[in-house]
């Protein structure tokens, strides 16, 4: 083998090695969306003896949704209609709640709040939209979050509505310059009742308290709330901008305002005038948030909680004894949308398992109107209007489809999908090169003995 074919595969192996090693950088516009999980009525009462006799579960599904601009033409819903029936010898009244799920990313309107309607034997009935912080993201759980929905503002062990919040405001007056990287330090401690909001860089531990490192930039202005008892922090300028590494550097600032409010003014600081969300409900979402933060420091990102919230529809319903309702519940449905297919391929679910909080239930049927193509459930019946499905009690698991405009999508592949499948073994990386060096070699070894044996 001649001295540049060697190093022509030589370069060729380590020009493979480097790209395996390389991660994608282009093609990184989002291409998959999560959609709206819907599920059906749950009661708030576990002693409630009201049985569901059968549900009629119908998706209509005319259209799907823009994952970019605005969606106000989009109609697509599910209709759940209950027959209930009570068989114990008293009047029950049960306060019901239908979760719908966390709004997508690409649903810009509020169509939710007034466009459908909840009937009891086919007149409207009164409802209204709960909205509550998931317990764990996307995903539902109906022990943890179904109490979640509390009327008035929940009882806590340190937050309260009246509780004493300060908000300071403090001002840079001048610092050594020649340090670009500078940063002024607030020493907290932990003694006291307290949390302590702020934008800052890091969060240093220090002897009896910690350390909140804030980066002086162009903004000589520096802002942070303190809830509950707590000393003024004690300040000091320090030549890196995370404050820990202890050099202090010359430096001047004072407090120029301290304004007193309370912990629900805080609350309310974020809260949209325009919102659709009860105040209570803001207010515990908020409560639920804090509480799932593990530090006495905190962002004040961590109020807003607009787009975190999962939506409720909470209706009552009364049963005599022995009557028999039929009651309906219509809700929005947004899709997932994955757009590496084409054409693009959209996944609904529907979360039956919390059907199983009803004393019993009967008979399931399922109705997909549409004119697009059941893509992965076999079981479905096709029909001229779309697909059917009759089940004698609740299914195991929730219920899960796609649709898509074709019988076939085909899944997309790009030059970067596989250099980014690639990617998944960069912990080989350094394997994979040097291996990839050692054989060669023994290739362009094995092909020169081999040669020199033949000749």
């Amino acid at each position: 083998m001649k001295p540049t074919k060697q190093i022509f595969a030589l370069v060729l192996c380590m020009a493979v090695s480097f790209l395996i090693m390389c991660t994608a950088s282009a093609n990184s516009a989002q291409k998959q969306w999560s959609g709206l999980h819907s599920t059906g009525a749950v009661v708030a009462d576990t002693d409630c003896p009201v049985i569901v006799e059968s549900e009629l579960l119908t998706f209509d599904i005319p259209d799907f949704p823009s994952s970019y601009g605005s969606n106000n033409d989009y109609s697509a819903n599910v209709t759940a209609r209950y027959s209930f029936y009570n068989p114990a010898d008293y009047t029950v009244t049960a306060t019901l709640a239908f979760p719908f799920g966390k709004s997508p990313g690409y649903s810009k309107g509020k169509d939710y709040v007034n466009k459908y309607d909840i009937t009891v034997n086919g007149s409207a009935i009164e409802k209204t939209v709960r909205h509550t912080i998931p317990t764990y993201g996307n995903s539902f759980s109906l022990e943890k979050d179904l109490p979640r929905i509390v009327d008035g503002y929940k009882k806590d062990r340190f937050y309260y509505p009246e509780l004493t919040v300060k908000k300071y405001t403090v001002e840079i007056i001048d610092y050594d310059k020649s340090y670009k990287h500078a940063g002024i330090g607030f020493d907290f401690s932990f003694y006291g009742n307290y949390k302590v909001i702020m934008s800052y860089n890091s969060d240093k531990p220090i002897p009896d308290g910690h350390r909140l490192g804030v980066h002086i930039g162009s903004d000589k202005y520096i802002t942070f709330y303190i809830i509950g008892t707590q000393a003024v922090p004690k300040y000091r300028f320090y030549e890196d901008g995370g404050c820990e590494t202890g050099e202090e550097i010359s430096g001047e600032a004072k407090i120029i305002s301290a304004e007193e409010m309370t912990f629900e003014d805080l609350v309310f600081e974020k809260y949209p005038e325009d919102s659709a969300v009860l105040k209570e409900d803001w207010y515990n979402a908020v409560i639920d948030k804090l509480n799932s933060y593990y530090s006495d420091t905190l962002s004040l990102s961590a109020f807003d909680v607009t787009y975190s919230l999962m939506m409720w529809y909470e209706y009552e319903l009364t049963l005599a004894p022995g009557e028999r309702v039929i009651n309906t519940v219509t809700a929005p449905m947004y899709p997932s949308i994955d757009e590496d297919y084409k054409p693009y391929v959209y996944g609904y679910t529907y979360l039956l398992s919390p059907a199983q909080s009803w004393a019993k239930f009967g008979t399931l049927d399922i109705v997909i109107n549409t004119p697009f193509y059941l893509a992965d459930n076999k079981e479905f019946v096709k029909t001229d209007e779309g697909y059917t499905l009759s089940l004698d009690g609740l299914p195991d698991g929730e219920l899960k489809f796609t649709l898509s405009s074709s019988e076939k999508p085909k899944r997309q592949l790009y030059f970067w999908d596989f250099i980014a499948a690639a990617a998944g073994v960069l912990k080989w990386a350094p394997f994979i090169f040097f291996g990839s060096i050692i054989l060669t070699g023994i290739i362009i070894n094995i092909v020169a003995a081999t040669r020199k044996k033949q000749k």
